[in-house]
């Protein structure tokens, strides 16, 4: 059977799209010299530095306690700075620290006040769990870090029975506090 004229044209156009296509994508753009190209960088607003130190004094209150936790701190948008799973600490407790401090500061508010929600406003609660598609974990243990009223980032602790997530979390957060402090002052000197 031969083909009519108007499929044999629509045939011959479409393969011929498809070369062009082809050879389109066939080359390559200049390639730039990685090396020469401008570094990009991101703001960093909580340092690594601060991180150690959040994280380093909320373990201390841990092991006075004989506890054992995962603590998470991440920056303004919910990437991780830093994390300590301390010996013993289960992967669930892990993951809920990472969950608690994204949740901390995607929601600007501690995970305590997000968990509350449920009752006083499902919508919120519900939409920020589906928007963050199960990154987030909203019961307590997670606060927003803030500086001048803007969220640098969020911390977290998962793992240390009661409220001993909230305590350790709040030990680091004091710590912080105090490092600022001395920066500030080592600065005006």
């Amino acid at each position: 059977m031969k083909p009519s004229a108007p499929t044999a044209a629509l045939l011959i156009g479409l393969f011929a799209g498809s070369l062009v296509n082809v050879r389109a994508q066939e080359k390559p753009a200049p390639a730039a010299d990685r090396a020469s190209r401008p570094i990009i960088r991101v703001p960093t607003a909580l340092s690594l530095q601060e991180a150690r130190v959040i994280i380093e004094a909320a373990k201390a209150l841990v092991k006075a306690e004989n506890g054992i936790a995962a603590i998470a701190v991440v920056d303004f948008n919910g990437n991780l700075v830093s994390f300590d799973s301390m010996d013993g600490t289960s992967l669930t407790s892990s993951r809920f620290a990472l969950g608690k401090a994204k949740g901390a500061a995607a929601l600007r508010q501690s995970t305590a006040e997000s968990a509350e929600q449920q009752q006083s406003n499902p919508q919120r609660f519900h939409s920020a769990l589906s928007i963050l598609g199960g990154e987030v974990m909203l019961i307590p243990g997670g606060f927003p870090l803030i500086v001048d009223n803007v969220i640098v980032g969020a911390v977290s602790s998962a793992g240390h029975r009661g409220d001993g997530d909230v305590r350790a979390v709040k030990a680091g957060m004091a710590a912080w506090e105090k490092f600022r402090q001395n920066k500030k002052s080592e600065s005006m000197r």
